[in-house]
């Protein structure tokens, strides 16, 4: 599926509402209303089907080293597993300590256990017990991510299923700002394709191919623009 990058979506936008030699909306308040289109997708996504921000990244595991960064892009952190897989006779689940009392008893050579803290200094850290005694590349965390933010032009939108959505939510902003008429009916078409957008992550089942895309009017009306031609 094509993800048009932040500056094409800008454009599209602004020749449509002809705002091209407009002033009233700075450059970094469209950014502004794209960034908090992309809030509120994540947001239903999240609510709805997290998976769809599922990722995983390696955790190297350090002699001596029993704290450990969480991945720079997670959400709210939301690590779905930490699995050990030496390739070897090891392979199992680093499961969460659920009660502080069990890390007294774990040594080593036990499995790993883990728990998240929140440093005043540190910040947040993956903690593991018992401290590691060797070097040992063998982790991997998965984990739900954040969506991507547009902080520059060239940066692509990573919910492309719902860039219709995303564009409709920044129409209403400059629309609403501007009191243009058609504002109301850009905000009632918004809530109809927000709607949309739920009963759609509502039937995604993990592993079934059932995700129809409802609205894609967006995608032929901005091909027509980026391509100069007719559908």
């Amino acid at each position: 599926m094509y993800s048009p990058t932040y500056s094409e979506l800008k454009t599209y936008l602004e020749q449509e509402l002809d705002l091209q030699d407009e002033t009233f909306i700075t450059p970094n308040e469209m950014m502004s209303y794209f960034n908090e289109a992309v809030d509120m997708i994540e947001s239903a996504i999240h609510n709805i089907y997290e998976d769809y921000f599922i990722t995983y990244t390696s955790l190297n595991i350090v002699n001596g080293q029993a704290a450990y960064s969480l991945p720079s892009d997670i959400y709210a952190q939301k690590i779905r597993r930490i699995l050990y897989n030496d390739g070897g006779a090891y392979k199992y689940e680093i499961k969460r300590v659920k009660k502080l009392e069990e890390i007294m008893f774990i040594v080593a050579p036990d499995l790993y256990s883990y728990i998240i803290t929140n440093d005043a200094t540190a910040g947040l850290k993956i903690n593991l017990f018992p401290t590691p005694q060797a070097s040992q590349p063998y982790a991997t965390i998965w984990y739900i991510r954040n969506a991507k933010r547009f902080t520059q032009d060239t940066d692509v939108c990573d919910i492309p299923e719902f860039t219709n959505v995303l564009v409709q939510f920044v129409r209403w902003k400059c629309l609403s700002k501007e009191g243009h008429p058609d504002a109301n009916q850009a905000g009632s078409d918004l809530d109809r394709m927000k709607q949309e957008m739920v009963d759609t992550l509502t039937a995604r089942i993990p592993d079934e191919d059932n995700y129809v895309l409802k609205d894609t009017s967006f995608y032929r009306d901005f091909d027509d623009w980026r391509f100069g031609g007719n559908y």
